[in-house]
Order: structure tokens, then C-alpha cells, then sequence
């Protein structure tokens, strides 16, 4: 399928943000400590300033400056504290009172939808964003070859399905999975995606983690395979509800951060709950 000059531009800005882009990812995750905790906190924060402008295009009036602060922090305080679910509880209790008292001002619109919106921002971003913290700094009872093995298989086996959902779908999709969500995504891609997931994220524990069962591995790759897809559905029916296409123009070719770490929202969340669960 030839693509036009608008697409082949696309493309381009595609490669070119990817390879500057994953690069610096794969390096911080490999330094880790506050390093990698810093780059987080920064998707994390201009991915809960898209959130807010998403939420005033649907006319809730959210203070973006404190869900942007609450998301960093939350991230910040995993950090410290290691567990991203009870740092979660800490920040949302300063942000509900931060975003009530300032709401006493008389802002616009609804003060109890303007302060769901922003605690929502907070717990779907910063919240479930911390779990790659997480996960960065606990070895869960395993030996690892490579400093952050679960992080990394993670993060590999997710972009690698995203590339095998848009390259299968663009070329073979027929059969629309959620058209009322996002009608260009497709069985086939969703197929792809879910195979190319657990194949590279058991591949990955083989190598960087082999005192990992082979077949919890890939049954967690599986598992890897279906919540990144939900994770990515979910940011397209936000989007879908507001009539935007990207949740910013902050990446050339790819949209918005959110639209970047959508799958990584859900997936993050999902492994770290896996493993802490397996103790």
C-alpha cells in the first residue's frame, strides 16, 4: 500500500521521535534510581496536563496545574516509598483537599466535577504510571541478567505489539474490533498484537530472567497481550467521547504522551499486580 505525501511525512516524524525516543527510555530504565523515576514523572505530568485539556473539552473546568503536580508526585512518592498503591492514597488525599479549597474560590463550572476530574487524572495516570517505578526497583525473588529485565521485557513486548497491530491491520484488517471506539482498529491487528506481546515478552524472560517459569511467563506475556489492548481502547473511548483524534500534537506522527503510554497504563499495572500476587 503506497502511502501519501501526508503519510509518508507521518512516517518519517514517526521514526525519527522513535529513535531519539527509545533510546533515551531504554537508557534510563538501565540507570535507574531517581533517574528513571525523573523521566516518569515528567510523561506523567504532561500526560495529566492532555488529561485536563481533554476534560474542558467536555466542559469540566479541572485546576491542570494540581493534576499535573498530583500525577509527578505520585510518581515521586512510589519512588520513595517502593508500593505505588499506598503512595496513591497519600497524594490523592492532598490533592482532594488542595482541589476543594481552591474550588472555594468560585471557579468555573461544577466544583464536584472539576475535582473528580482532577482526582481521576491523578489516579489514572499517576497512579497506574508509578507501577513502572515499581517495577524498576524490585527483582520480585529473581536473579536478573540485566538490571530492570521485567521493565524492559515489558516495554519491549509492548511496543513491538502496537508495531505488529499497525502493520497487520493496516494491511490485512478487515473485521472492525470496537467500531464504536475506534473504528480503524481491527481482529487482525488485535490478533497480532496479542501474539507478537507474549511471544517477546517470554522471549525476554528466557534471556534476561530465566529463573522465571517458562509457562507462567508466557501465560503473563498473554495476560500482557490483552490488558495493553484495553489500555488502548480505554484512552481511544476518552477520546472518542471529547471528538479529538490525539490527546496533543506534543510527539510528532505519534499524538500526544497519553496516546503513547496508553497500552504502558494498563500493562504497567497489570505485570506489577502479577507479581506482587505470585509474592
Amino acid at each position: 500500500m503506497e502511502l501519501s505525501d501526508s503519510g509518508r511525512k507521518n512516517f518519517v516524524q514517526r521514526v525519527i521521535v522513535a529513535a531519539i525516543g527509545i533510546p533515551l527510555v531504554v537508557g534510563a530504565v538501565l540507570v535507574g534510581g531517581w533517574v528513571f523515576a525523573l523521566v516518569v514523572s515528567g510523561v506523567a505530568a504532561v500526560a495529566a496536563w492532555e488529561y485536563g485539556i481533554l476534560m474542558r473539552r467536555r466542559g469540566v473546568s479541572p485546576i491542570l496545574s494540581l493534576g499535573v503536580l498530583g500525577a509527578g508526585l505520585q510518581v515521586g512518592v512510589t519512588f520513595v516509598w517502593g508500593e505505588p498503591f499506598r503512595a496513591l492514597g497519600a497524594v490523592v488525599l492532598v490533592v482532594v483537599l488542595l482541589a476543594w479549597t481552591l474550588e472555594l474560590r468560585g471557579r468555573p463550572g461544577s466544583a464536584l466535577l472539576n475535582t473528580a476530574a482532577v482526582v481521576s487524572g491523578v489516579g489514572y495516570i499517576g497512579g497506574l504510571l508509578s507501577c513502572l517505578v515499581a517495577l524498576r526497583q524490585g527483582d520480585f525473588g529473581m536473579e536478573q541478567e540485566l538490571p530492570g529485565a521485567f521493565l524492559l521485557g515489558l516495554l519491549g513486548a509492548i511496543w513491538i505489539g502496537d508495531s505488529a497491530a499497525y502493520a497487520i491491520g493496516r494491511r490485512w484488517g478487515r473485521r472492525a474490533l470496537a467500531p464504536r471506539v475506534s473504528p480503524r482498529k481491527t481482529w487482525e491487528g488485535a490478533i497480532a498484537c496479542f501474539v507478537a506481546t507474549a511471544l517477546v515478552f517470554w522471549l525476554c524472560l528466557r534471556w534476561w530472567v530465566p529463573a522465571f517459569p517458562s509457562g507462567e511467563g508466557l501465560l503473563l506475556g498473554m495476560w500482557l497481550g490483552v490488558v495493553g489492548q484495553l489500555g488502548d481502547l480505554a484512552e481511544s473511548q476518552l477520546k472518542r467521547d471529547v471528538g479529538v483524534k490525539d490527546s496533543s500534537r506534543v510527539l510528532p506522527g505519534h499524538g500526544g504522551m497519553l496516546d503513547r503510554v496508553d497500552s504502558l497504563l494498563f500493562a504497567g499495572a497489570g505485570m506489577y499486580l502479577w507479581l506482587v500476587l505470585r509474592g
